[in-house]
């Protein structure tokens, strides 16, 4: 009895804590946290449709679009422009900050059409018209699919779909790697662009400092058989649990909120001063949104190879190119005009890096530094002043190319 009586006080306790905590948590937030992409585009009172497209090889994509806004309602003709997200993301990176501060709203007020894709394998896009997602078969792609197969067929259903004979691309991170493979792959795609912005642009990833994608492409064989031998193929979304954890962890007064912030900085590079603290449940209830693990070793083959190129099937080389080696992108065919925005405290698209890139590349018009030492590769989409620092920035050069 006596057990008892203390299971249920020290349940009482935690009930209490947890009813304290959340009464510390701002109703927007908890809401932010639970709203899809497209919730949270309507929840600001900004139009928001969901698209499923259908990939040539029969992935069903969720791509999100906003067509007006309060200040700019939705009408026939408005210049086009596709959002596409980086690695582990979504199109919810360019909406959670809400609308003072995301790209997705900033660009819908300034009278874009704005889509946002969705790459297979992430939260919008894990299904298929045959395959189960829970088998091997569903998550055998890297980002090489992306960028050669989700990518153009998100493009040509939005031009069919808006009438228009081209759009504006802006991607983030893997977002821009999956362009380069796009292009690479298909040149004729340079007809379709007017002009392309890449945020944290990256391809190849030699000088990579963040320790998580270090430590993986150090051991990339023997994790990779212990990922096959696990049956492990997918990174998941964050669901319900996780949600709860980062609402309760990640608050403003929560004792730990700090640590919700570590792992992000180990990955991108360190800056506190540009944190939203009090939007950290939301980013941690968005993010991860899920990828297949072939994209993380994608990454980790390029680090170790130094080269940019196809997936490395090992023996099956033969079987899938014809050849020993992976084929070699081809990044002269990235004919539209280019432009880059990068930062010197981003770990991942480190400078050295974005410097290999734009050589290699043959039209890029314009290299915008970010004016703050610190900005990291996460600042791009998170970052209190990303605005003032970056997209206004952008914006000025998304209309000079209109």
């Amino acid at each position: 009895m006596r057990s008892v009586i203390v299971y249920s006080v020290a349940a009482a306790v935690l009930l209490l804590v947890v009813a304290v905590s959340e009464a510390q948590i701002h109703p927007d937030i908890i809401e932010d946290a639970h709203l899809d992409s497209i919730g949270l585009l309507r929840k600001y009172g900004y139009p928001a449709e969901e698209h499923i497209i259908e990939t040539d090889d029969g992935y069903l994509l969720g791509v999100h679009r906003c067509p007006g806004s309060p200040l700019s309602p939705p009408a026939p003709g408005k210049p086009v422009v596709l959002l596409q997200h980086g690695m582990l993301s979504s199109s919810a990176d360019y909406i959670l900050m809400g609308p003072d501060t995301s790209l997705a709203y900033m660009l819908a007020d300034a009278g874009y059409d704005v889509w946002m894709g969705n790459a297979r394998g992430n939260r919008y896009s894990r299904r298929h018209r045959f395959r189960s997602n829970t088998t091997q078969t569903f998550w055998d792609f890297s980002w090489h699919e992306v960028g050669s197969i989700d990518i153009p067929n998100m493009i040509d259903y939005i031009l069919v779909r808006t009438g228009q004979q081209s759009l504006q691309y802006v991607g983030h991170s893997q977002g821009t790697t999956a362009y380069w493979v796009m292009m690479s792959q298909h040149p004729y795609y340079n007809r379709r662009i007017k002009s392309m912005h890449a945020l944290a642009p990256a391809a190849y990833m030699h000088n990579t400092r963040s320790p998580y994608v270090l430590f993986l492409a150090t051991f990339l064989y023997t994790t990779d058989l212990m990922l096959q031998m696990m049956g492990t193929w997918w990174f998941e979304p964050t669901n319900e649990m996780d949600i709860q954890g980062g609402l309760q962890n990640c608050h403003d007064g929560a004792p730990f909120q700090d640590m919700c912030s570590i792992n992000t900085f180990l990955i991108a590079g360190f800056n506190t001063e540009e944190v939203n603290s009090t939007m950290l449940p939301v980013i941690h209830a968005h993010s991860p949104a899920g990828a297949s693990t072939m994209q993380m070793i994608h990454h980790a083959q390029t680090i170790r190879s130094r080269i940019f190129r196809q997936y490395d099937h090992g023996p099956m080389n033969m079987v899938r190119y014809g050849q020993l080696t992976p084929p070699v992108y081809n990044l002269a065919n990235v004919q539209a005009p280019t432009l880059f925005y990068h930062s010197t405290n981003d770990w991942l698209a480190t400078p050295a890096d974005v410097e290999l890139l734009y050589r290699e590349l043959p039209n890029v018009v314009k290299r915008y530094l970010v004016p703050l030492p610190a900005f990291n590769h996460l600042d791009f989409v998170w970052a209190i002043n990303v605005r003032s620092l970056l997209y206004n920035e952008l914006l000025a050069d998304l209309r000079a190319y209109v």
